[in-house]
């Protein structure tokens, strides 16, 4: 009758699945790499150049955003921590 030849051939499909898993049957990454890139000179790359004032400017405001950002980050730390301190005592002094 049967006995278990389902259970073999599950076995044997999983086998067969495992070995088409292995690295050597698989495609390796430098070789699909090369396909579909188009070639640019890295080597040379082009940066816009940009005065002395304009660097400071640019130097300026980013260093006024990030306190700004820091600043308001710090205020909802803040109040997160009230609220919850809030609410644990709310709830202490309800229970």
């Amino acid at each position: 009758m049967g006995l278990g030849a389902g259970h073999i051939l599950d076995m044997i499909n999983r086998s067969k699945q495992n070995r088409a898993q292995r690295p050597s049957q698989r495609r390796k990454f430098k070789d699909y790499r090369k396909d579909g890139i188009v070639t640019v000179n890295i080597k040379n790359p082009k940066f816009k150049t940009v005065s002395e004032r304009e660097l400071k400017s640019i130097k300026n405001r980013i260093k006024t955003s990030a306190k700004e950002e820091q600043q308001t980050l710090m205020i909802r730390r803040i109040l997160v921590f009230f609220t919850i301190i809030i609410v644990f005592v709310l709830l202490y002094k309800y229970l």
